[in-house]
């Protein structure tokens, strides 16, 4: 896996998708460079890249068959047909003498598409890319490990497991060779470390030898981070976080972050503009009560700031069961509250905290005071999420479900764990590009 922007990708569809684009838009271009005709050519690759994205479908996608395969891409390819079409109504290519030949290859491509994701696809099954890798370990976390790695089978991982005895009395001779052995018969490319305790445990010199020669060696907590994009808080330690990459606080990120706060929040707020003028009006129509729903949340460093959204609940929701996590289908939620909630627009007035400097664009969400001490007293590093601002969006959110119990919050935790490590403004716009995604598809409203 490679990092960019503060996540790690699979170098593996990285270069698939290289060769992907490549392959096609060389088709698209082939005996058609005239007149600015490759504009349109990278335009209309472009768009059914945006469209297979928004549409979840990437070169990661689950092994299924083939007709699940064309089903999930055909909404995807029409709907990038349909912007391309009345584009280039709008903005007719220019004309040549091999205009046929131009029509037929962009009505031709995104089939090209299909071909080598299904091929891609193929090759996949036959686990003939997966990188081989080696756990080393006996204990809860190389077994957990080992099943995360191996439900999770478009990580590309083959997966080999040594169990360290620490007990054994030939450890310091036939484990050790035994160790080598696996690692030369099955070309083990990546080892990770997963002893739960490597005091007196670590096979340093095996390591080490293999370390010389190219191998990578990975502790289980900094792996699974790359993997997974979270941090597991039961296998953390302080000396963990101490001694680990990232939590960057410059002063120039700050100032990047601020100023990238503002600009997202003035472009919602004009673009929102109608809403603020529709919304109101709709929710006076379709129930009793204020237009306007303020609720007292922890910011950064646990001061506590007044949240503001558009009333999506009945009046005074919460006044005989007093705050309890919000539900699915939830009863005390208004029809018209149901729909904003599926496209967020209830949480459009929180661009206003953001403005004011209580919230950032990402980050954590903003969390009740109430749950927040039955939490902190529960979850290990609960309050290293107050160390950034509250966010209108997070990793969290686009990586996991809505949160409706202490389970979910500690998972939606450990993803925060990973942000607040790895923040940084590119990072922050990756997560509004996968924010509009997660928006589109209605995906994690409550």
């Amino acid at each position: 896996m490679f990092r960019l922007f503060n996540r790690y990708f699979s170098i593996r569809h990285a270069f698939y998708l290289a060769f992907e684009n490549t392959f096609v838009f060389l088709f698209l271009m082939w005996g058609t460079v005239i007149g600015g005709q490759w504009a349109y050519m990278m335009l209309a690759l472009l768009v059914c890249q945006v469209c297979f994205y928004y549409g979840e479908l990437f070169p990661s996608l689950p092994r299924i068959s083939i007709k699940q395969f064309l089903v999930k891409h055909l909404p995807a390819m029409l709907f990038a047909a349909g912007v391309l079409l009345v584009f280039f109504l709008l903005v007719p290519p220019p004309r040549t003498e091999a205009g046929g030949m131009i029509w037929w290859r962009l009505a031709s491509f995104p089939l090209l598409l299909i071909g080598l994701r299904l091929g891609y696809q193929k090759i996949n099954r036959t686990h003939r890319l997966d990188t081989p890798i080696l756990i080393i370990g006996s204990g809860a976390v190389s077994t957990a490990l080992k099943e995360f790695l191996s439900n999770d089978r478009n990580l590309g991982y083959r997966i080999f497991h040594f169990q360290w005895d620490l007990n054994a009395a030939n450890k310091s001779v036939d484990q050790l060779e035994h160790l080598n052995s696996i690692v030369s018969r099955q070309r083990i490319k990546q080892v990770v470390v997963a002893l739960s305790d490597r005091r007196g445990q670590l096979p340093v010199e095996s390591l080490l030898h293999l370390r010389v020669q190219g191998i990578e060696i990975f502790e289980a907590v900094s792996f699974y981070e790359r993997v997974a994009g979270k941090l597991r808080v039961d296998w953390l330690k302080p000396s963990t976080l101490i001694f680990s990459e990232g939590f960057n606080r410059i002063n120039l990120i700050r100032i990047a972050k601020r100023v990238s706060d503002v600009f997202f929040s003035v472009i919602g707020l004009l673009v929102s503009l109608p809403i603020f003028l529709m919304i109101p009006l709709l929710i006076k129509l379709s129930s009793k009560g204020p237009v306007f729903y303020l609720q007292e949340r922890v910011g950064e460093n646990g001061r506590p700031f007044m949240v503001m959204k558009f009333r999506s609940m009945q009046q005074d929701a919460e006044a005989k069961s007093g705050p309890v996590w919000a539900l699915e289908d939830d009863p005390r939620v208004t029809p018209l509250g149901k729909i904003m909630r599926m496209l967020r627009i209830d949480e459009i007035p929180q661009m206003i905290n953001v403005l004011k400097g209580e919230m950032s664009f990402v980050g954590p969400r903003p969390e009740r005071a109430l749950f927040v001490e039955q939490l902190r007293k529960k979850i290990p590093y609960y309050d290293l999420r107050f160390t950034v601002k509250p966010g209108l969006t997070g990793w969290a959110q686009v990586k996991y479900q809505y949160g409706a119990t202490e389970q979910d919050a500690l998972e939606k935790l450990q993803y925060d764990l990973y942000y607040v490590k790895h923040l940084s403004p590119l990072f922050d716009l990756t997560i509004v590009i996968d924010t509009i995604r997660v928006v589109l598809l209605g995906k994690g409203a409550r």
